[in-house]
């Protein structure tokens, strides 16, 4: 249902839905993504041992903000965001999808811990009440991942990585990234919450004004 809800050009459709009798599984028919998602791209660049180019993880930062403003908007949390939640088409259309954890929020705050460690807010790892600033951090990963090609919080074990994530502090990105892009990445992955920016106030950045007027020309403001 609250795939069905957004219809967004940055989040995979929902077709259609069907129980398979013999198991009595319910179907979900999707939106068919033909170049993969954003962590086996990775995983490629890591077999390679290069990096993404800047240009190709600002396009692909741009479409999925949009896309989780459409949640957020509705003040549904998606709650898993990760670098194998986004997927990829040939042109470098990039869209959200996998809303098995997703939510909506009628009272503004949720407490159920979920998605996935590496990508988890320090909120969550302290069960603590969170709401799409939760979300913002997730995003915040997948860009220092989609530049670093690993997650910048690593450890050994699960009580290590929490001390990390906690702390907030992770390495830099590799030096010839922008400025800009450790700026926006620093901007959401603040460890407390009401420091990080909002959908909004990500896509009004001079950074990202500038360059979606490159990528969408056509576009009114």
């Amino acid at each position: 249902r609250i795939l069905a809800s957004i219809d967004h050009p940055s989040v995979i459709s929902f077709k259609a839905a069907f129980i398979d009798a013999p198991t009595s599984s319910l179907c979900l028919v999707m939106e068919y993504a033909d170049n993969g998602d954003v962590f086996q791209k990775i995983t490629n660049y890591q077999k390679k041992e290069t990096y993404i180019k800047e240009k190709k993880i600002w396009y692909v930062f741009i479409q999925i903000v949009r896309g989780l403003r459409a949640f957020h908007i509705r003040k549904i949390l998606h709650r898993d965001m990760k670098s194998a939640n986004i997927f990829l088409f040939q042109d470098m259309q990039a869209k959200l999808g996998d809303l098995n954890v997703s939510k909506i929020v009628k009272k503004g705050l949720s407490y159920t811990q979920t998605g996935t460690p590496y990508y988890a807010s320090p909120e969550v790892w302290k069960d603590m009440p969170y709401d799409g600033k939760s979300d913002i951090w997730s995003l915040g990963c997948v860009l220092y991942e989609m530049c670093a090609l690993v997650p910048p919080f690593r450890a050994y074990d699960m009580q290590g990585l929490y001390k990390k994530v906690v702390k907030g502090k992770y390495p830099r990105i590799p030096e010839h990234f922008s400025q800009e892009m450790a700026t926006v990445i620093k901007f959401m992955l603040q460890s407390a919450p009401s420091y990080r920016p909002n959908c909004d106030q990500i896509l009004s950045l001079p950074i990202i004004e500038s360059l979606s007027k490159k990528f969408y020309p056509d576009e009114k403001i």
